[in-house]
């Protein structure tokens, strides 16, 4: 808790890749593909897609298609920052986002909205920056809007992009992950959050996420697992594992990238149909 007014650092000394945090100095464990921290949107996909593809992400490079860039844009608008972590073209794109040079300056220029420099007695605050060490890891999380009460951050709100409305009432497990990783993070940061919420948007339909707060506080309130707050806008309340249990399956993830195992494959007909590495994954169903 004494380390939340202290933005981490990552360096590279000596060919080692350093955090300093505060007056504690961390040395960050190898791990698989050169990554020097995780990003919880990958271990999402690890958890809740498939891990071979984030193996093959690693390894080949992904496709970055007009829908992500799209998706890209939108949050963008809502929130006012553009980011690096895709390229802007189309196609296949090598990750950099956590390794390298290219991985430092990524972490440390999101440290510039670190959670920890937030003003909570406003209503909300957007797109802060959390980071825990799991198994002395750092991963780096950036939820896209907390709503406070009391000075205090209270809900934990994170915001999917769609051009499609049959999708606003499906909430993907990988989504749901997501934001029950940011609520566990704040938690384990000293940042006692109640709660937390997917909205799903339809892109361009011209509405911001940050006009429907106190639709999401009732939301909240209400308990309704789904509601629709307008044309085009809707919520999902998740409801998240005790810590013990997140905590269990985060670092089993979190041993791959150690080197303690290898990947997993989970194929299914419809994810490998959606995959980008469906023809040449050795466990594709969908060729």
């Amino acid at each position: 808790m004494e380390l939340i007014n202290q933005a981490p650092e990552l360096t590279i000394t000596e060919g080692k890749p350093i955090l300093k945090w505060g007056e504690a100095i961390y040395p960050i464990p190898r791990l698989k593909h050169g990554a020097l921290f995780l990003m919880v949107n990958q271990l999402a996909v690890q958890l809740r897609f498939c891990e071979y593809r984030i193996h093959l992400d690693f390894t080949k490079g992904r496709v970055i298609g007009n829908e992500a860039i799209d998706g890209l844009y939108e949050h963008a608008r809502q929130f006012g920052n553009i980011t690096d972590e895709f390229s802007l073209e189309p196609g296949w794109d090598p990750v950099v986002v956590n390794r390298g040079e290219e991985g430092v300056s990524f972490f440390n220029m999101r440290m510039r909205n670190w959670i920890g420099k937030a003003d909570f007695t406003k209503p909300y605050v957007e797109e802060r920056s959390v980071m825990v060490l799991i198994k002395n890891v750092p991963i780096l999380g950036l939820p896209d809007l907390i709503i406070n009460r009391d000075g205090k951050p209270w809900l934990i709100i994170e915001l999917k992009t769609t051009n499609r409305a049959g999708r606003l009432g499906f909430l993907e497990p990988r989504e749901a992950y997501q934001v029950e990783a940011y609520y566990h993070f704040l938690r384990m940061m000293g940042l006692g959050v109640e709660g937390a919420l997917v909205v799903k948007l339809i892109r361009g339909i011209g509405v911001k996420v940050v006009d429907y707060v106190d639709a999401l506080i009732k939301a909240f309130i209400n308990g309704v697992n789904y509601s629709r707050l307008s044309n085009g806008v809707a919520v999902h309340l998740v409801r998240v594992r005790d810590a013990s249990e997140f905590m269990r399956e985060t670092e089993w993830a979190v041993d791959y990238w150690l080197g303690s195992r290898n990947a997993t494959a989970s194929p299914s007909p419809g994810k490998c149909r959606v995959c980008d590495h469906k023809l040449h994954c050795p466990y594709s169903l969908s060729r």
